[in-house]
């Protein structure tokens, strides 16, 4: 039963791990746009019914708040936040941690509120054991915390995946006991496992990589420390060829996790400058140093920004990157300019211009590469209302244009990755 301990114990804001005071962004929820789109999902995932909302306005969480961050994720236009660690840190502590690790295991801060209270009941002896082997693993920087697993978007995990072969990752794992969800407040609405379990499995999809599964901590990864000492004293029956080939694998490993530790540091250094030059490949870069257009500019929300820059680092899994974005029926439109005023992150613009055909080859362009848009809008002269340009690139499909559109213009249509790149093949080159 979740008990009223149970949901203090499996606070991390009372614990090992806190996101702070949950935030919602004014400049990107939906709620708080020029026009307003109405929007509860951030309070229907709710498991604990914590975030309010008087009148309309942007949600806040209430004391009620358990800090699991599941609304995070479901957020369509990345509008939460939390005020301590955000999710862009989040993802950076993982990627620092696959530069040092070959196996990276992420579990949830309840599953050590649970094995707490194990401590206090019959199973202590289990709990202990399985808690020792978690901080070992922590320390490590084998195991990553999070707040809940539910809280990790599919960006967030393919980001993690594809850091398998560019960096020194080979593995990535979940942590996650029998049961677990089962007892966890944050799954209070039965919710939270599924919402993950597809967060995984479309990331798996993107990357061709697969997320492994770890139910018991003695199987969590480990630092290994090599001891050809420890290993010839051993009392493991053997025969002479098996203490012979064991002797000098065991020497091997001493010095090459000797010479990794006097490398690490330049071999991160090397990463971090090569993980730079793949972000160039994007037209997220290239837009950040074309000139500014007038007015509000897209907004790159935190989970995008993740999503191109994993792009980036293998270009040849972009046409895996299966997105829905909107667009607009050129035919349909009137030009009223209601999905521009709704768009929460400003990635549609009202061109004026001499002809709609113009418009529509400007908005091609756009799609085809970031700088474009500037192009697009300095060729228009025309005081008259011309056309919609939409740069699929930051568009969350979050539907707000849909809601807001006269005639039934603004749909959603399907694109790739490859969007997010600049003009090069499949390759990267």
């Amino acid at each position: 039963m979740l008990t009223p301990d149970i949901i203090k114990r499996c606070n991390p804001g009372v614990n090992d791990f806190g996101l702070g005071q949950l935030m919602a962004l004014a400049s990107q929820c939906l709620r708080s746009a020029k026009t307003p789109t109405a929007c509860d999902i951030c309070l229907d995932v709710c498991p604990v019914g914590a975030l309010a909302s008087e009148k309309g306005a942007r949600p806040h969480a209430t004391t009620a708040c358990i800090k699991c961050g599941v609304c995070i994720s479901a957020c369509p236009v990345n509008a939460l936040a939390g005020s301590l660690r955000t999710i862009q840190q989040i993802n950076r502590l993982i990627l620092q941690a696959t530069l040092r690790v070959d196996r990276l295991a992420i579990t949830c801060e309840r599953t050590c509120a649970l094995l707490r209270l194990k401590q206090e009941t019959d199973a202590a002896d289990e709990a202990e054991r399985d808690l020792a082997l978690i901080d070992a693993a922590v320390k490590s920087e084998h195991l990553y915390k999070v707040p809940c697993l539910g809280m990790l978007s599919r960006e967030i995990w393919f980001s993690a995946l594809s850091e398998i072969g560019f960096s020194r990752l080979h593995e990535l794992l979940v942590y996650l006991p029998v049961g677990q969800c089962d007892n966890c407040p944050a799954n209070a609405l039965g919710t939270v496992e599924d919402a993950f379990s597809r967060a995984i499995a479309i990331a798996e999809e993107w990357s061709g990589e697969t997320v492994g599964l770890v139910m018991d901590a003695a199987e969590l990864p480990q630092a290994r420390h090599a001891n050809v000492r420890a290993y010839l004293m051993s009392e493991t029956e053997v025969d002479r060829r098996g203490v012979f080939t064991g002797f000098v694998e065991e020497l091997k490993a001493s010095w090459d996790e000797s010479t990794r530790v006097g490398n690490r540091a330049l071999d991160e250094t090397q990463r971090q400058r090569v993980r730079k030059q793949t972000f160039e490949r994007t037209r997220l870069w290239a837009v950040s140093r074309a000139p500014k257009l007038p007015g509000k500019q897209p907004i790159a929300t935190p989970l995008r920004y993740i999503l191109i820059e994993a792009v980036g680092r293998h270009p040849q899994n972009a046409k895996n990157v299966r997105l829905i974005t909107a667009t607009t029926d050129d035919e349909l439109c009137t030009r009223c300019g209601a999905c521009v005023d709704a768009c929460p992150v400003h990635t549609r613009r009202l061109i004026e211009g001499e002809a709609a055909t113009a418009g529509t080859e400007a908005t091609e362009a756009a799609d085809a590469e970031g700088a474009a848009n500037t192009a697009a809008a300095a060729e228009a002269t025309d005081a008259t209302p011309s056309f919609i340009m939409t740069d699929s690139m930051y568009c969350m499909a979050c539907s707000a244009c849909l809601q807001v559109c006269p005639t039934k213009a603004c749909h959603f249509d399907e694109t790739d990755g490859s969007t997010f790149l600049l003009d090069q093949d499949s390759s990267g080159q």
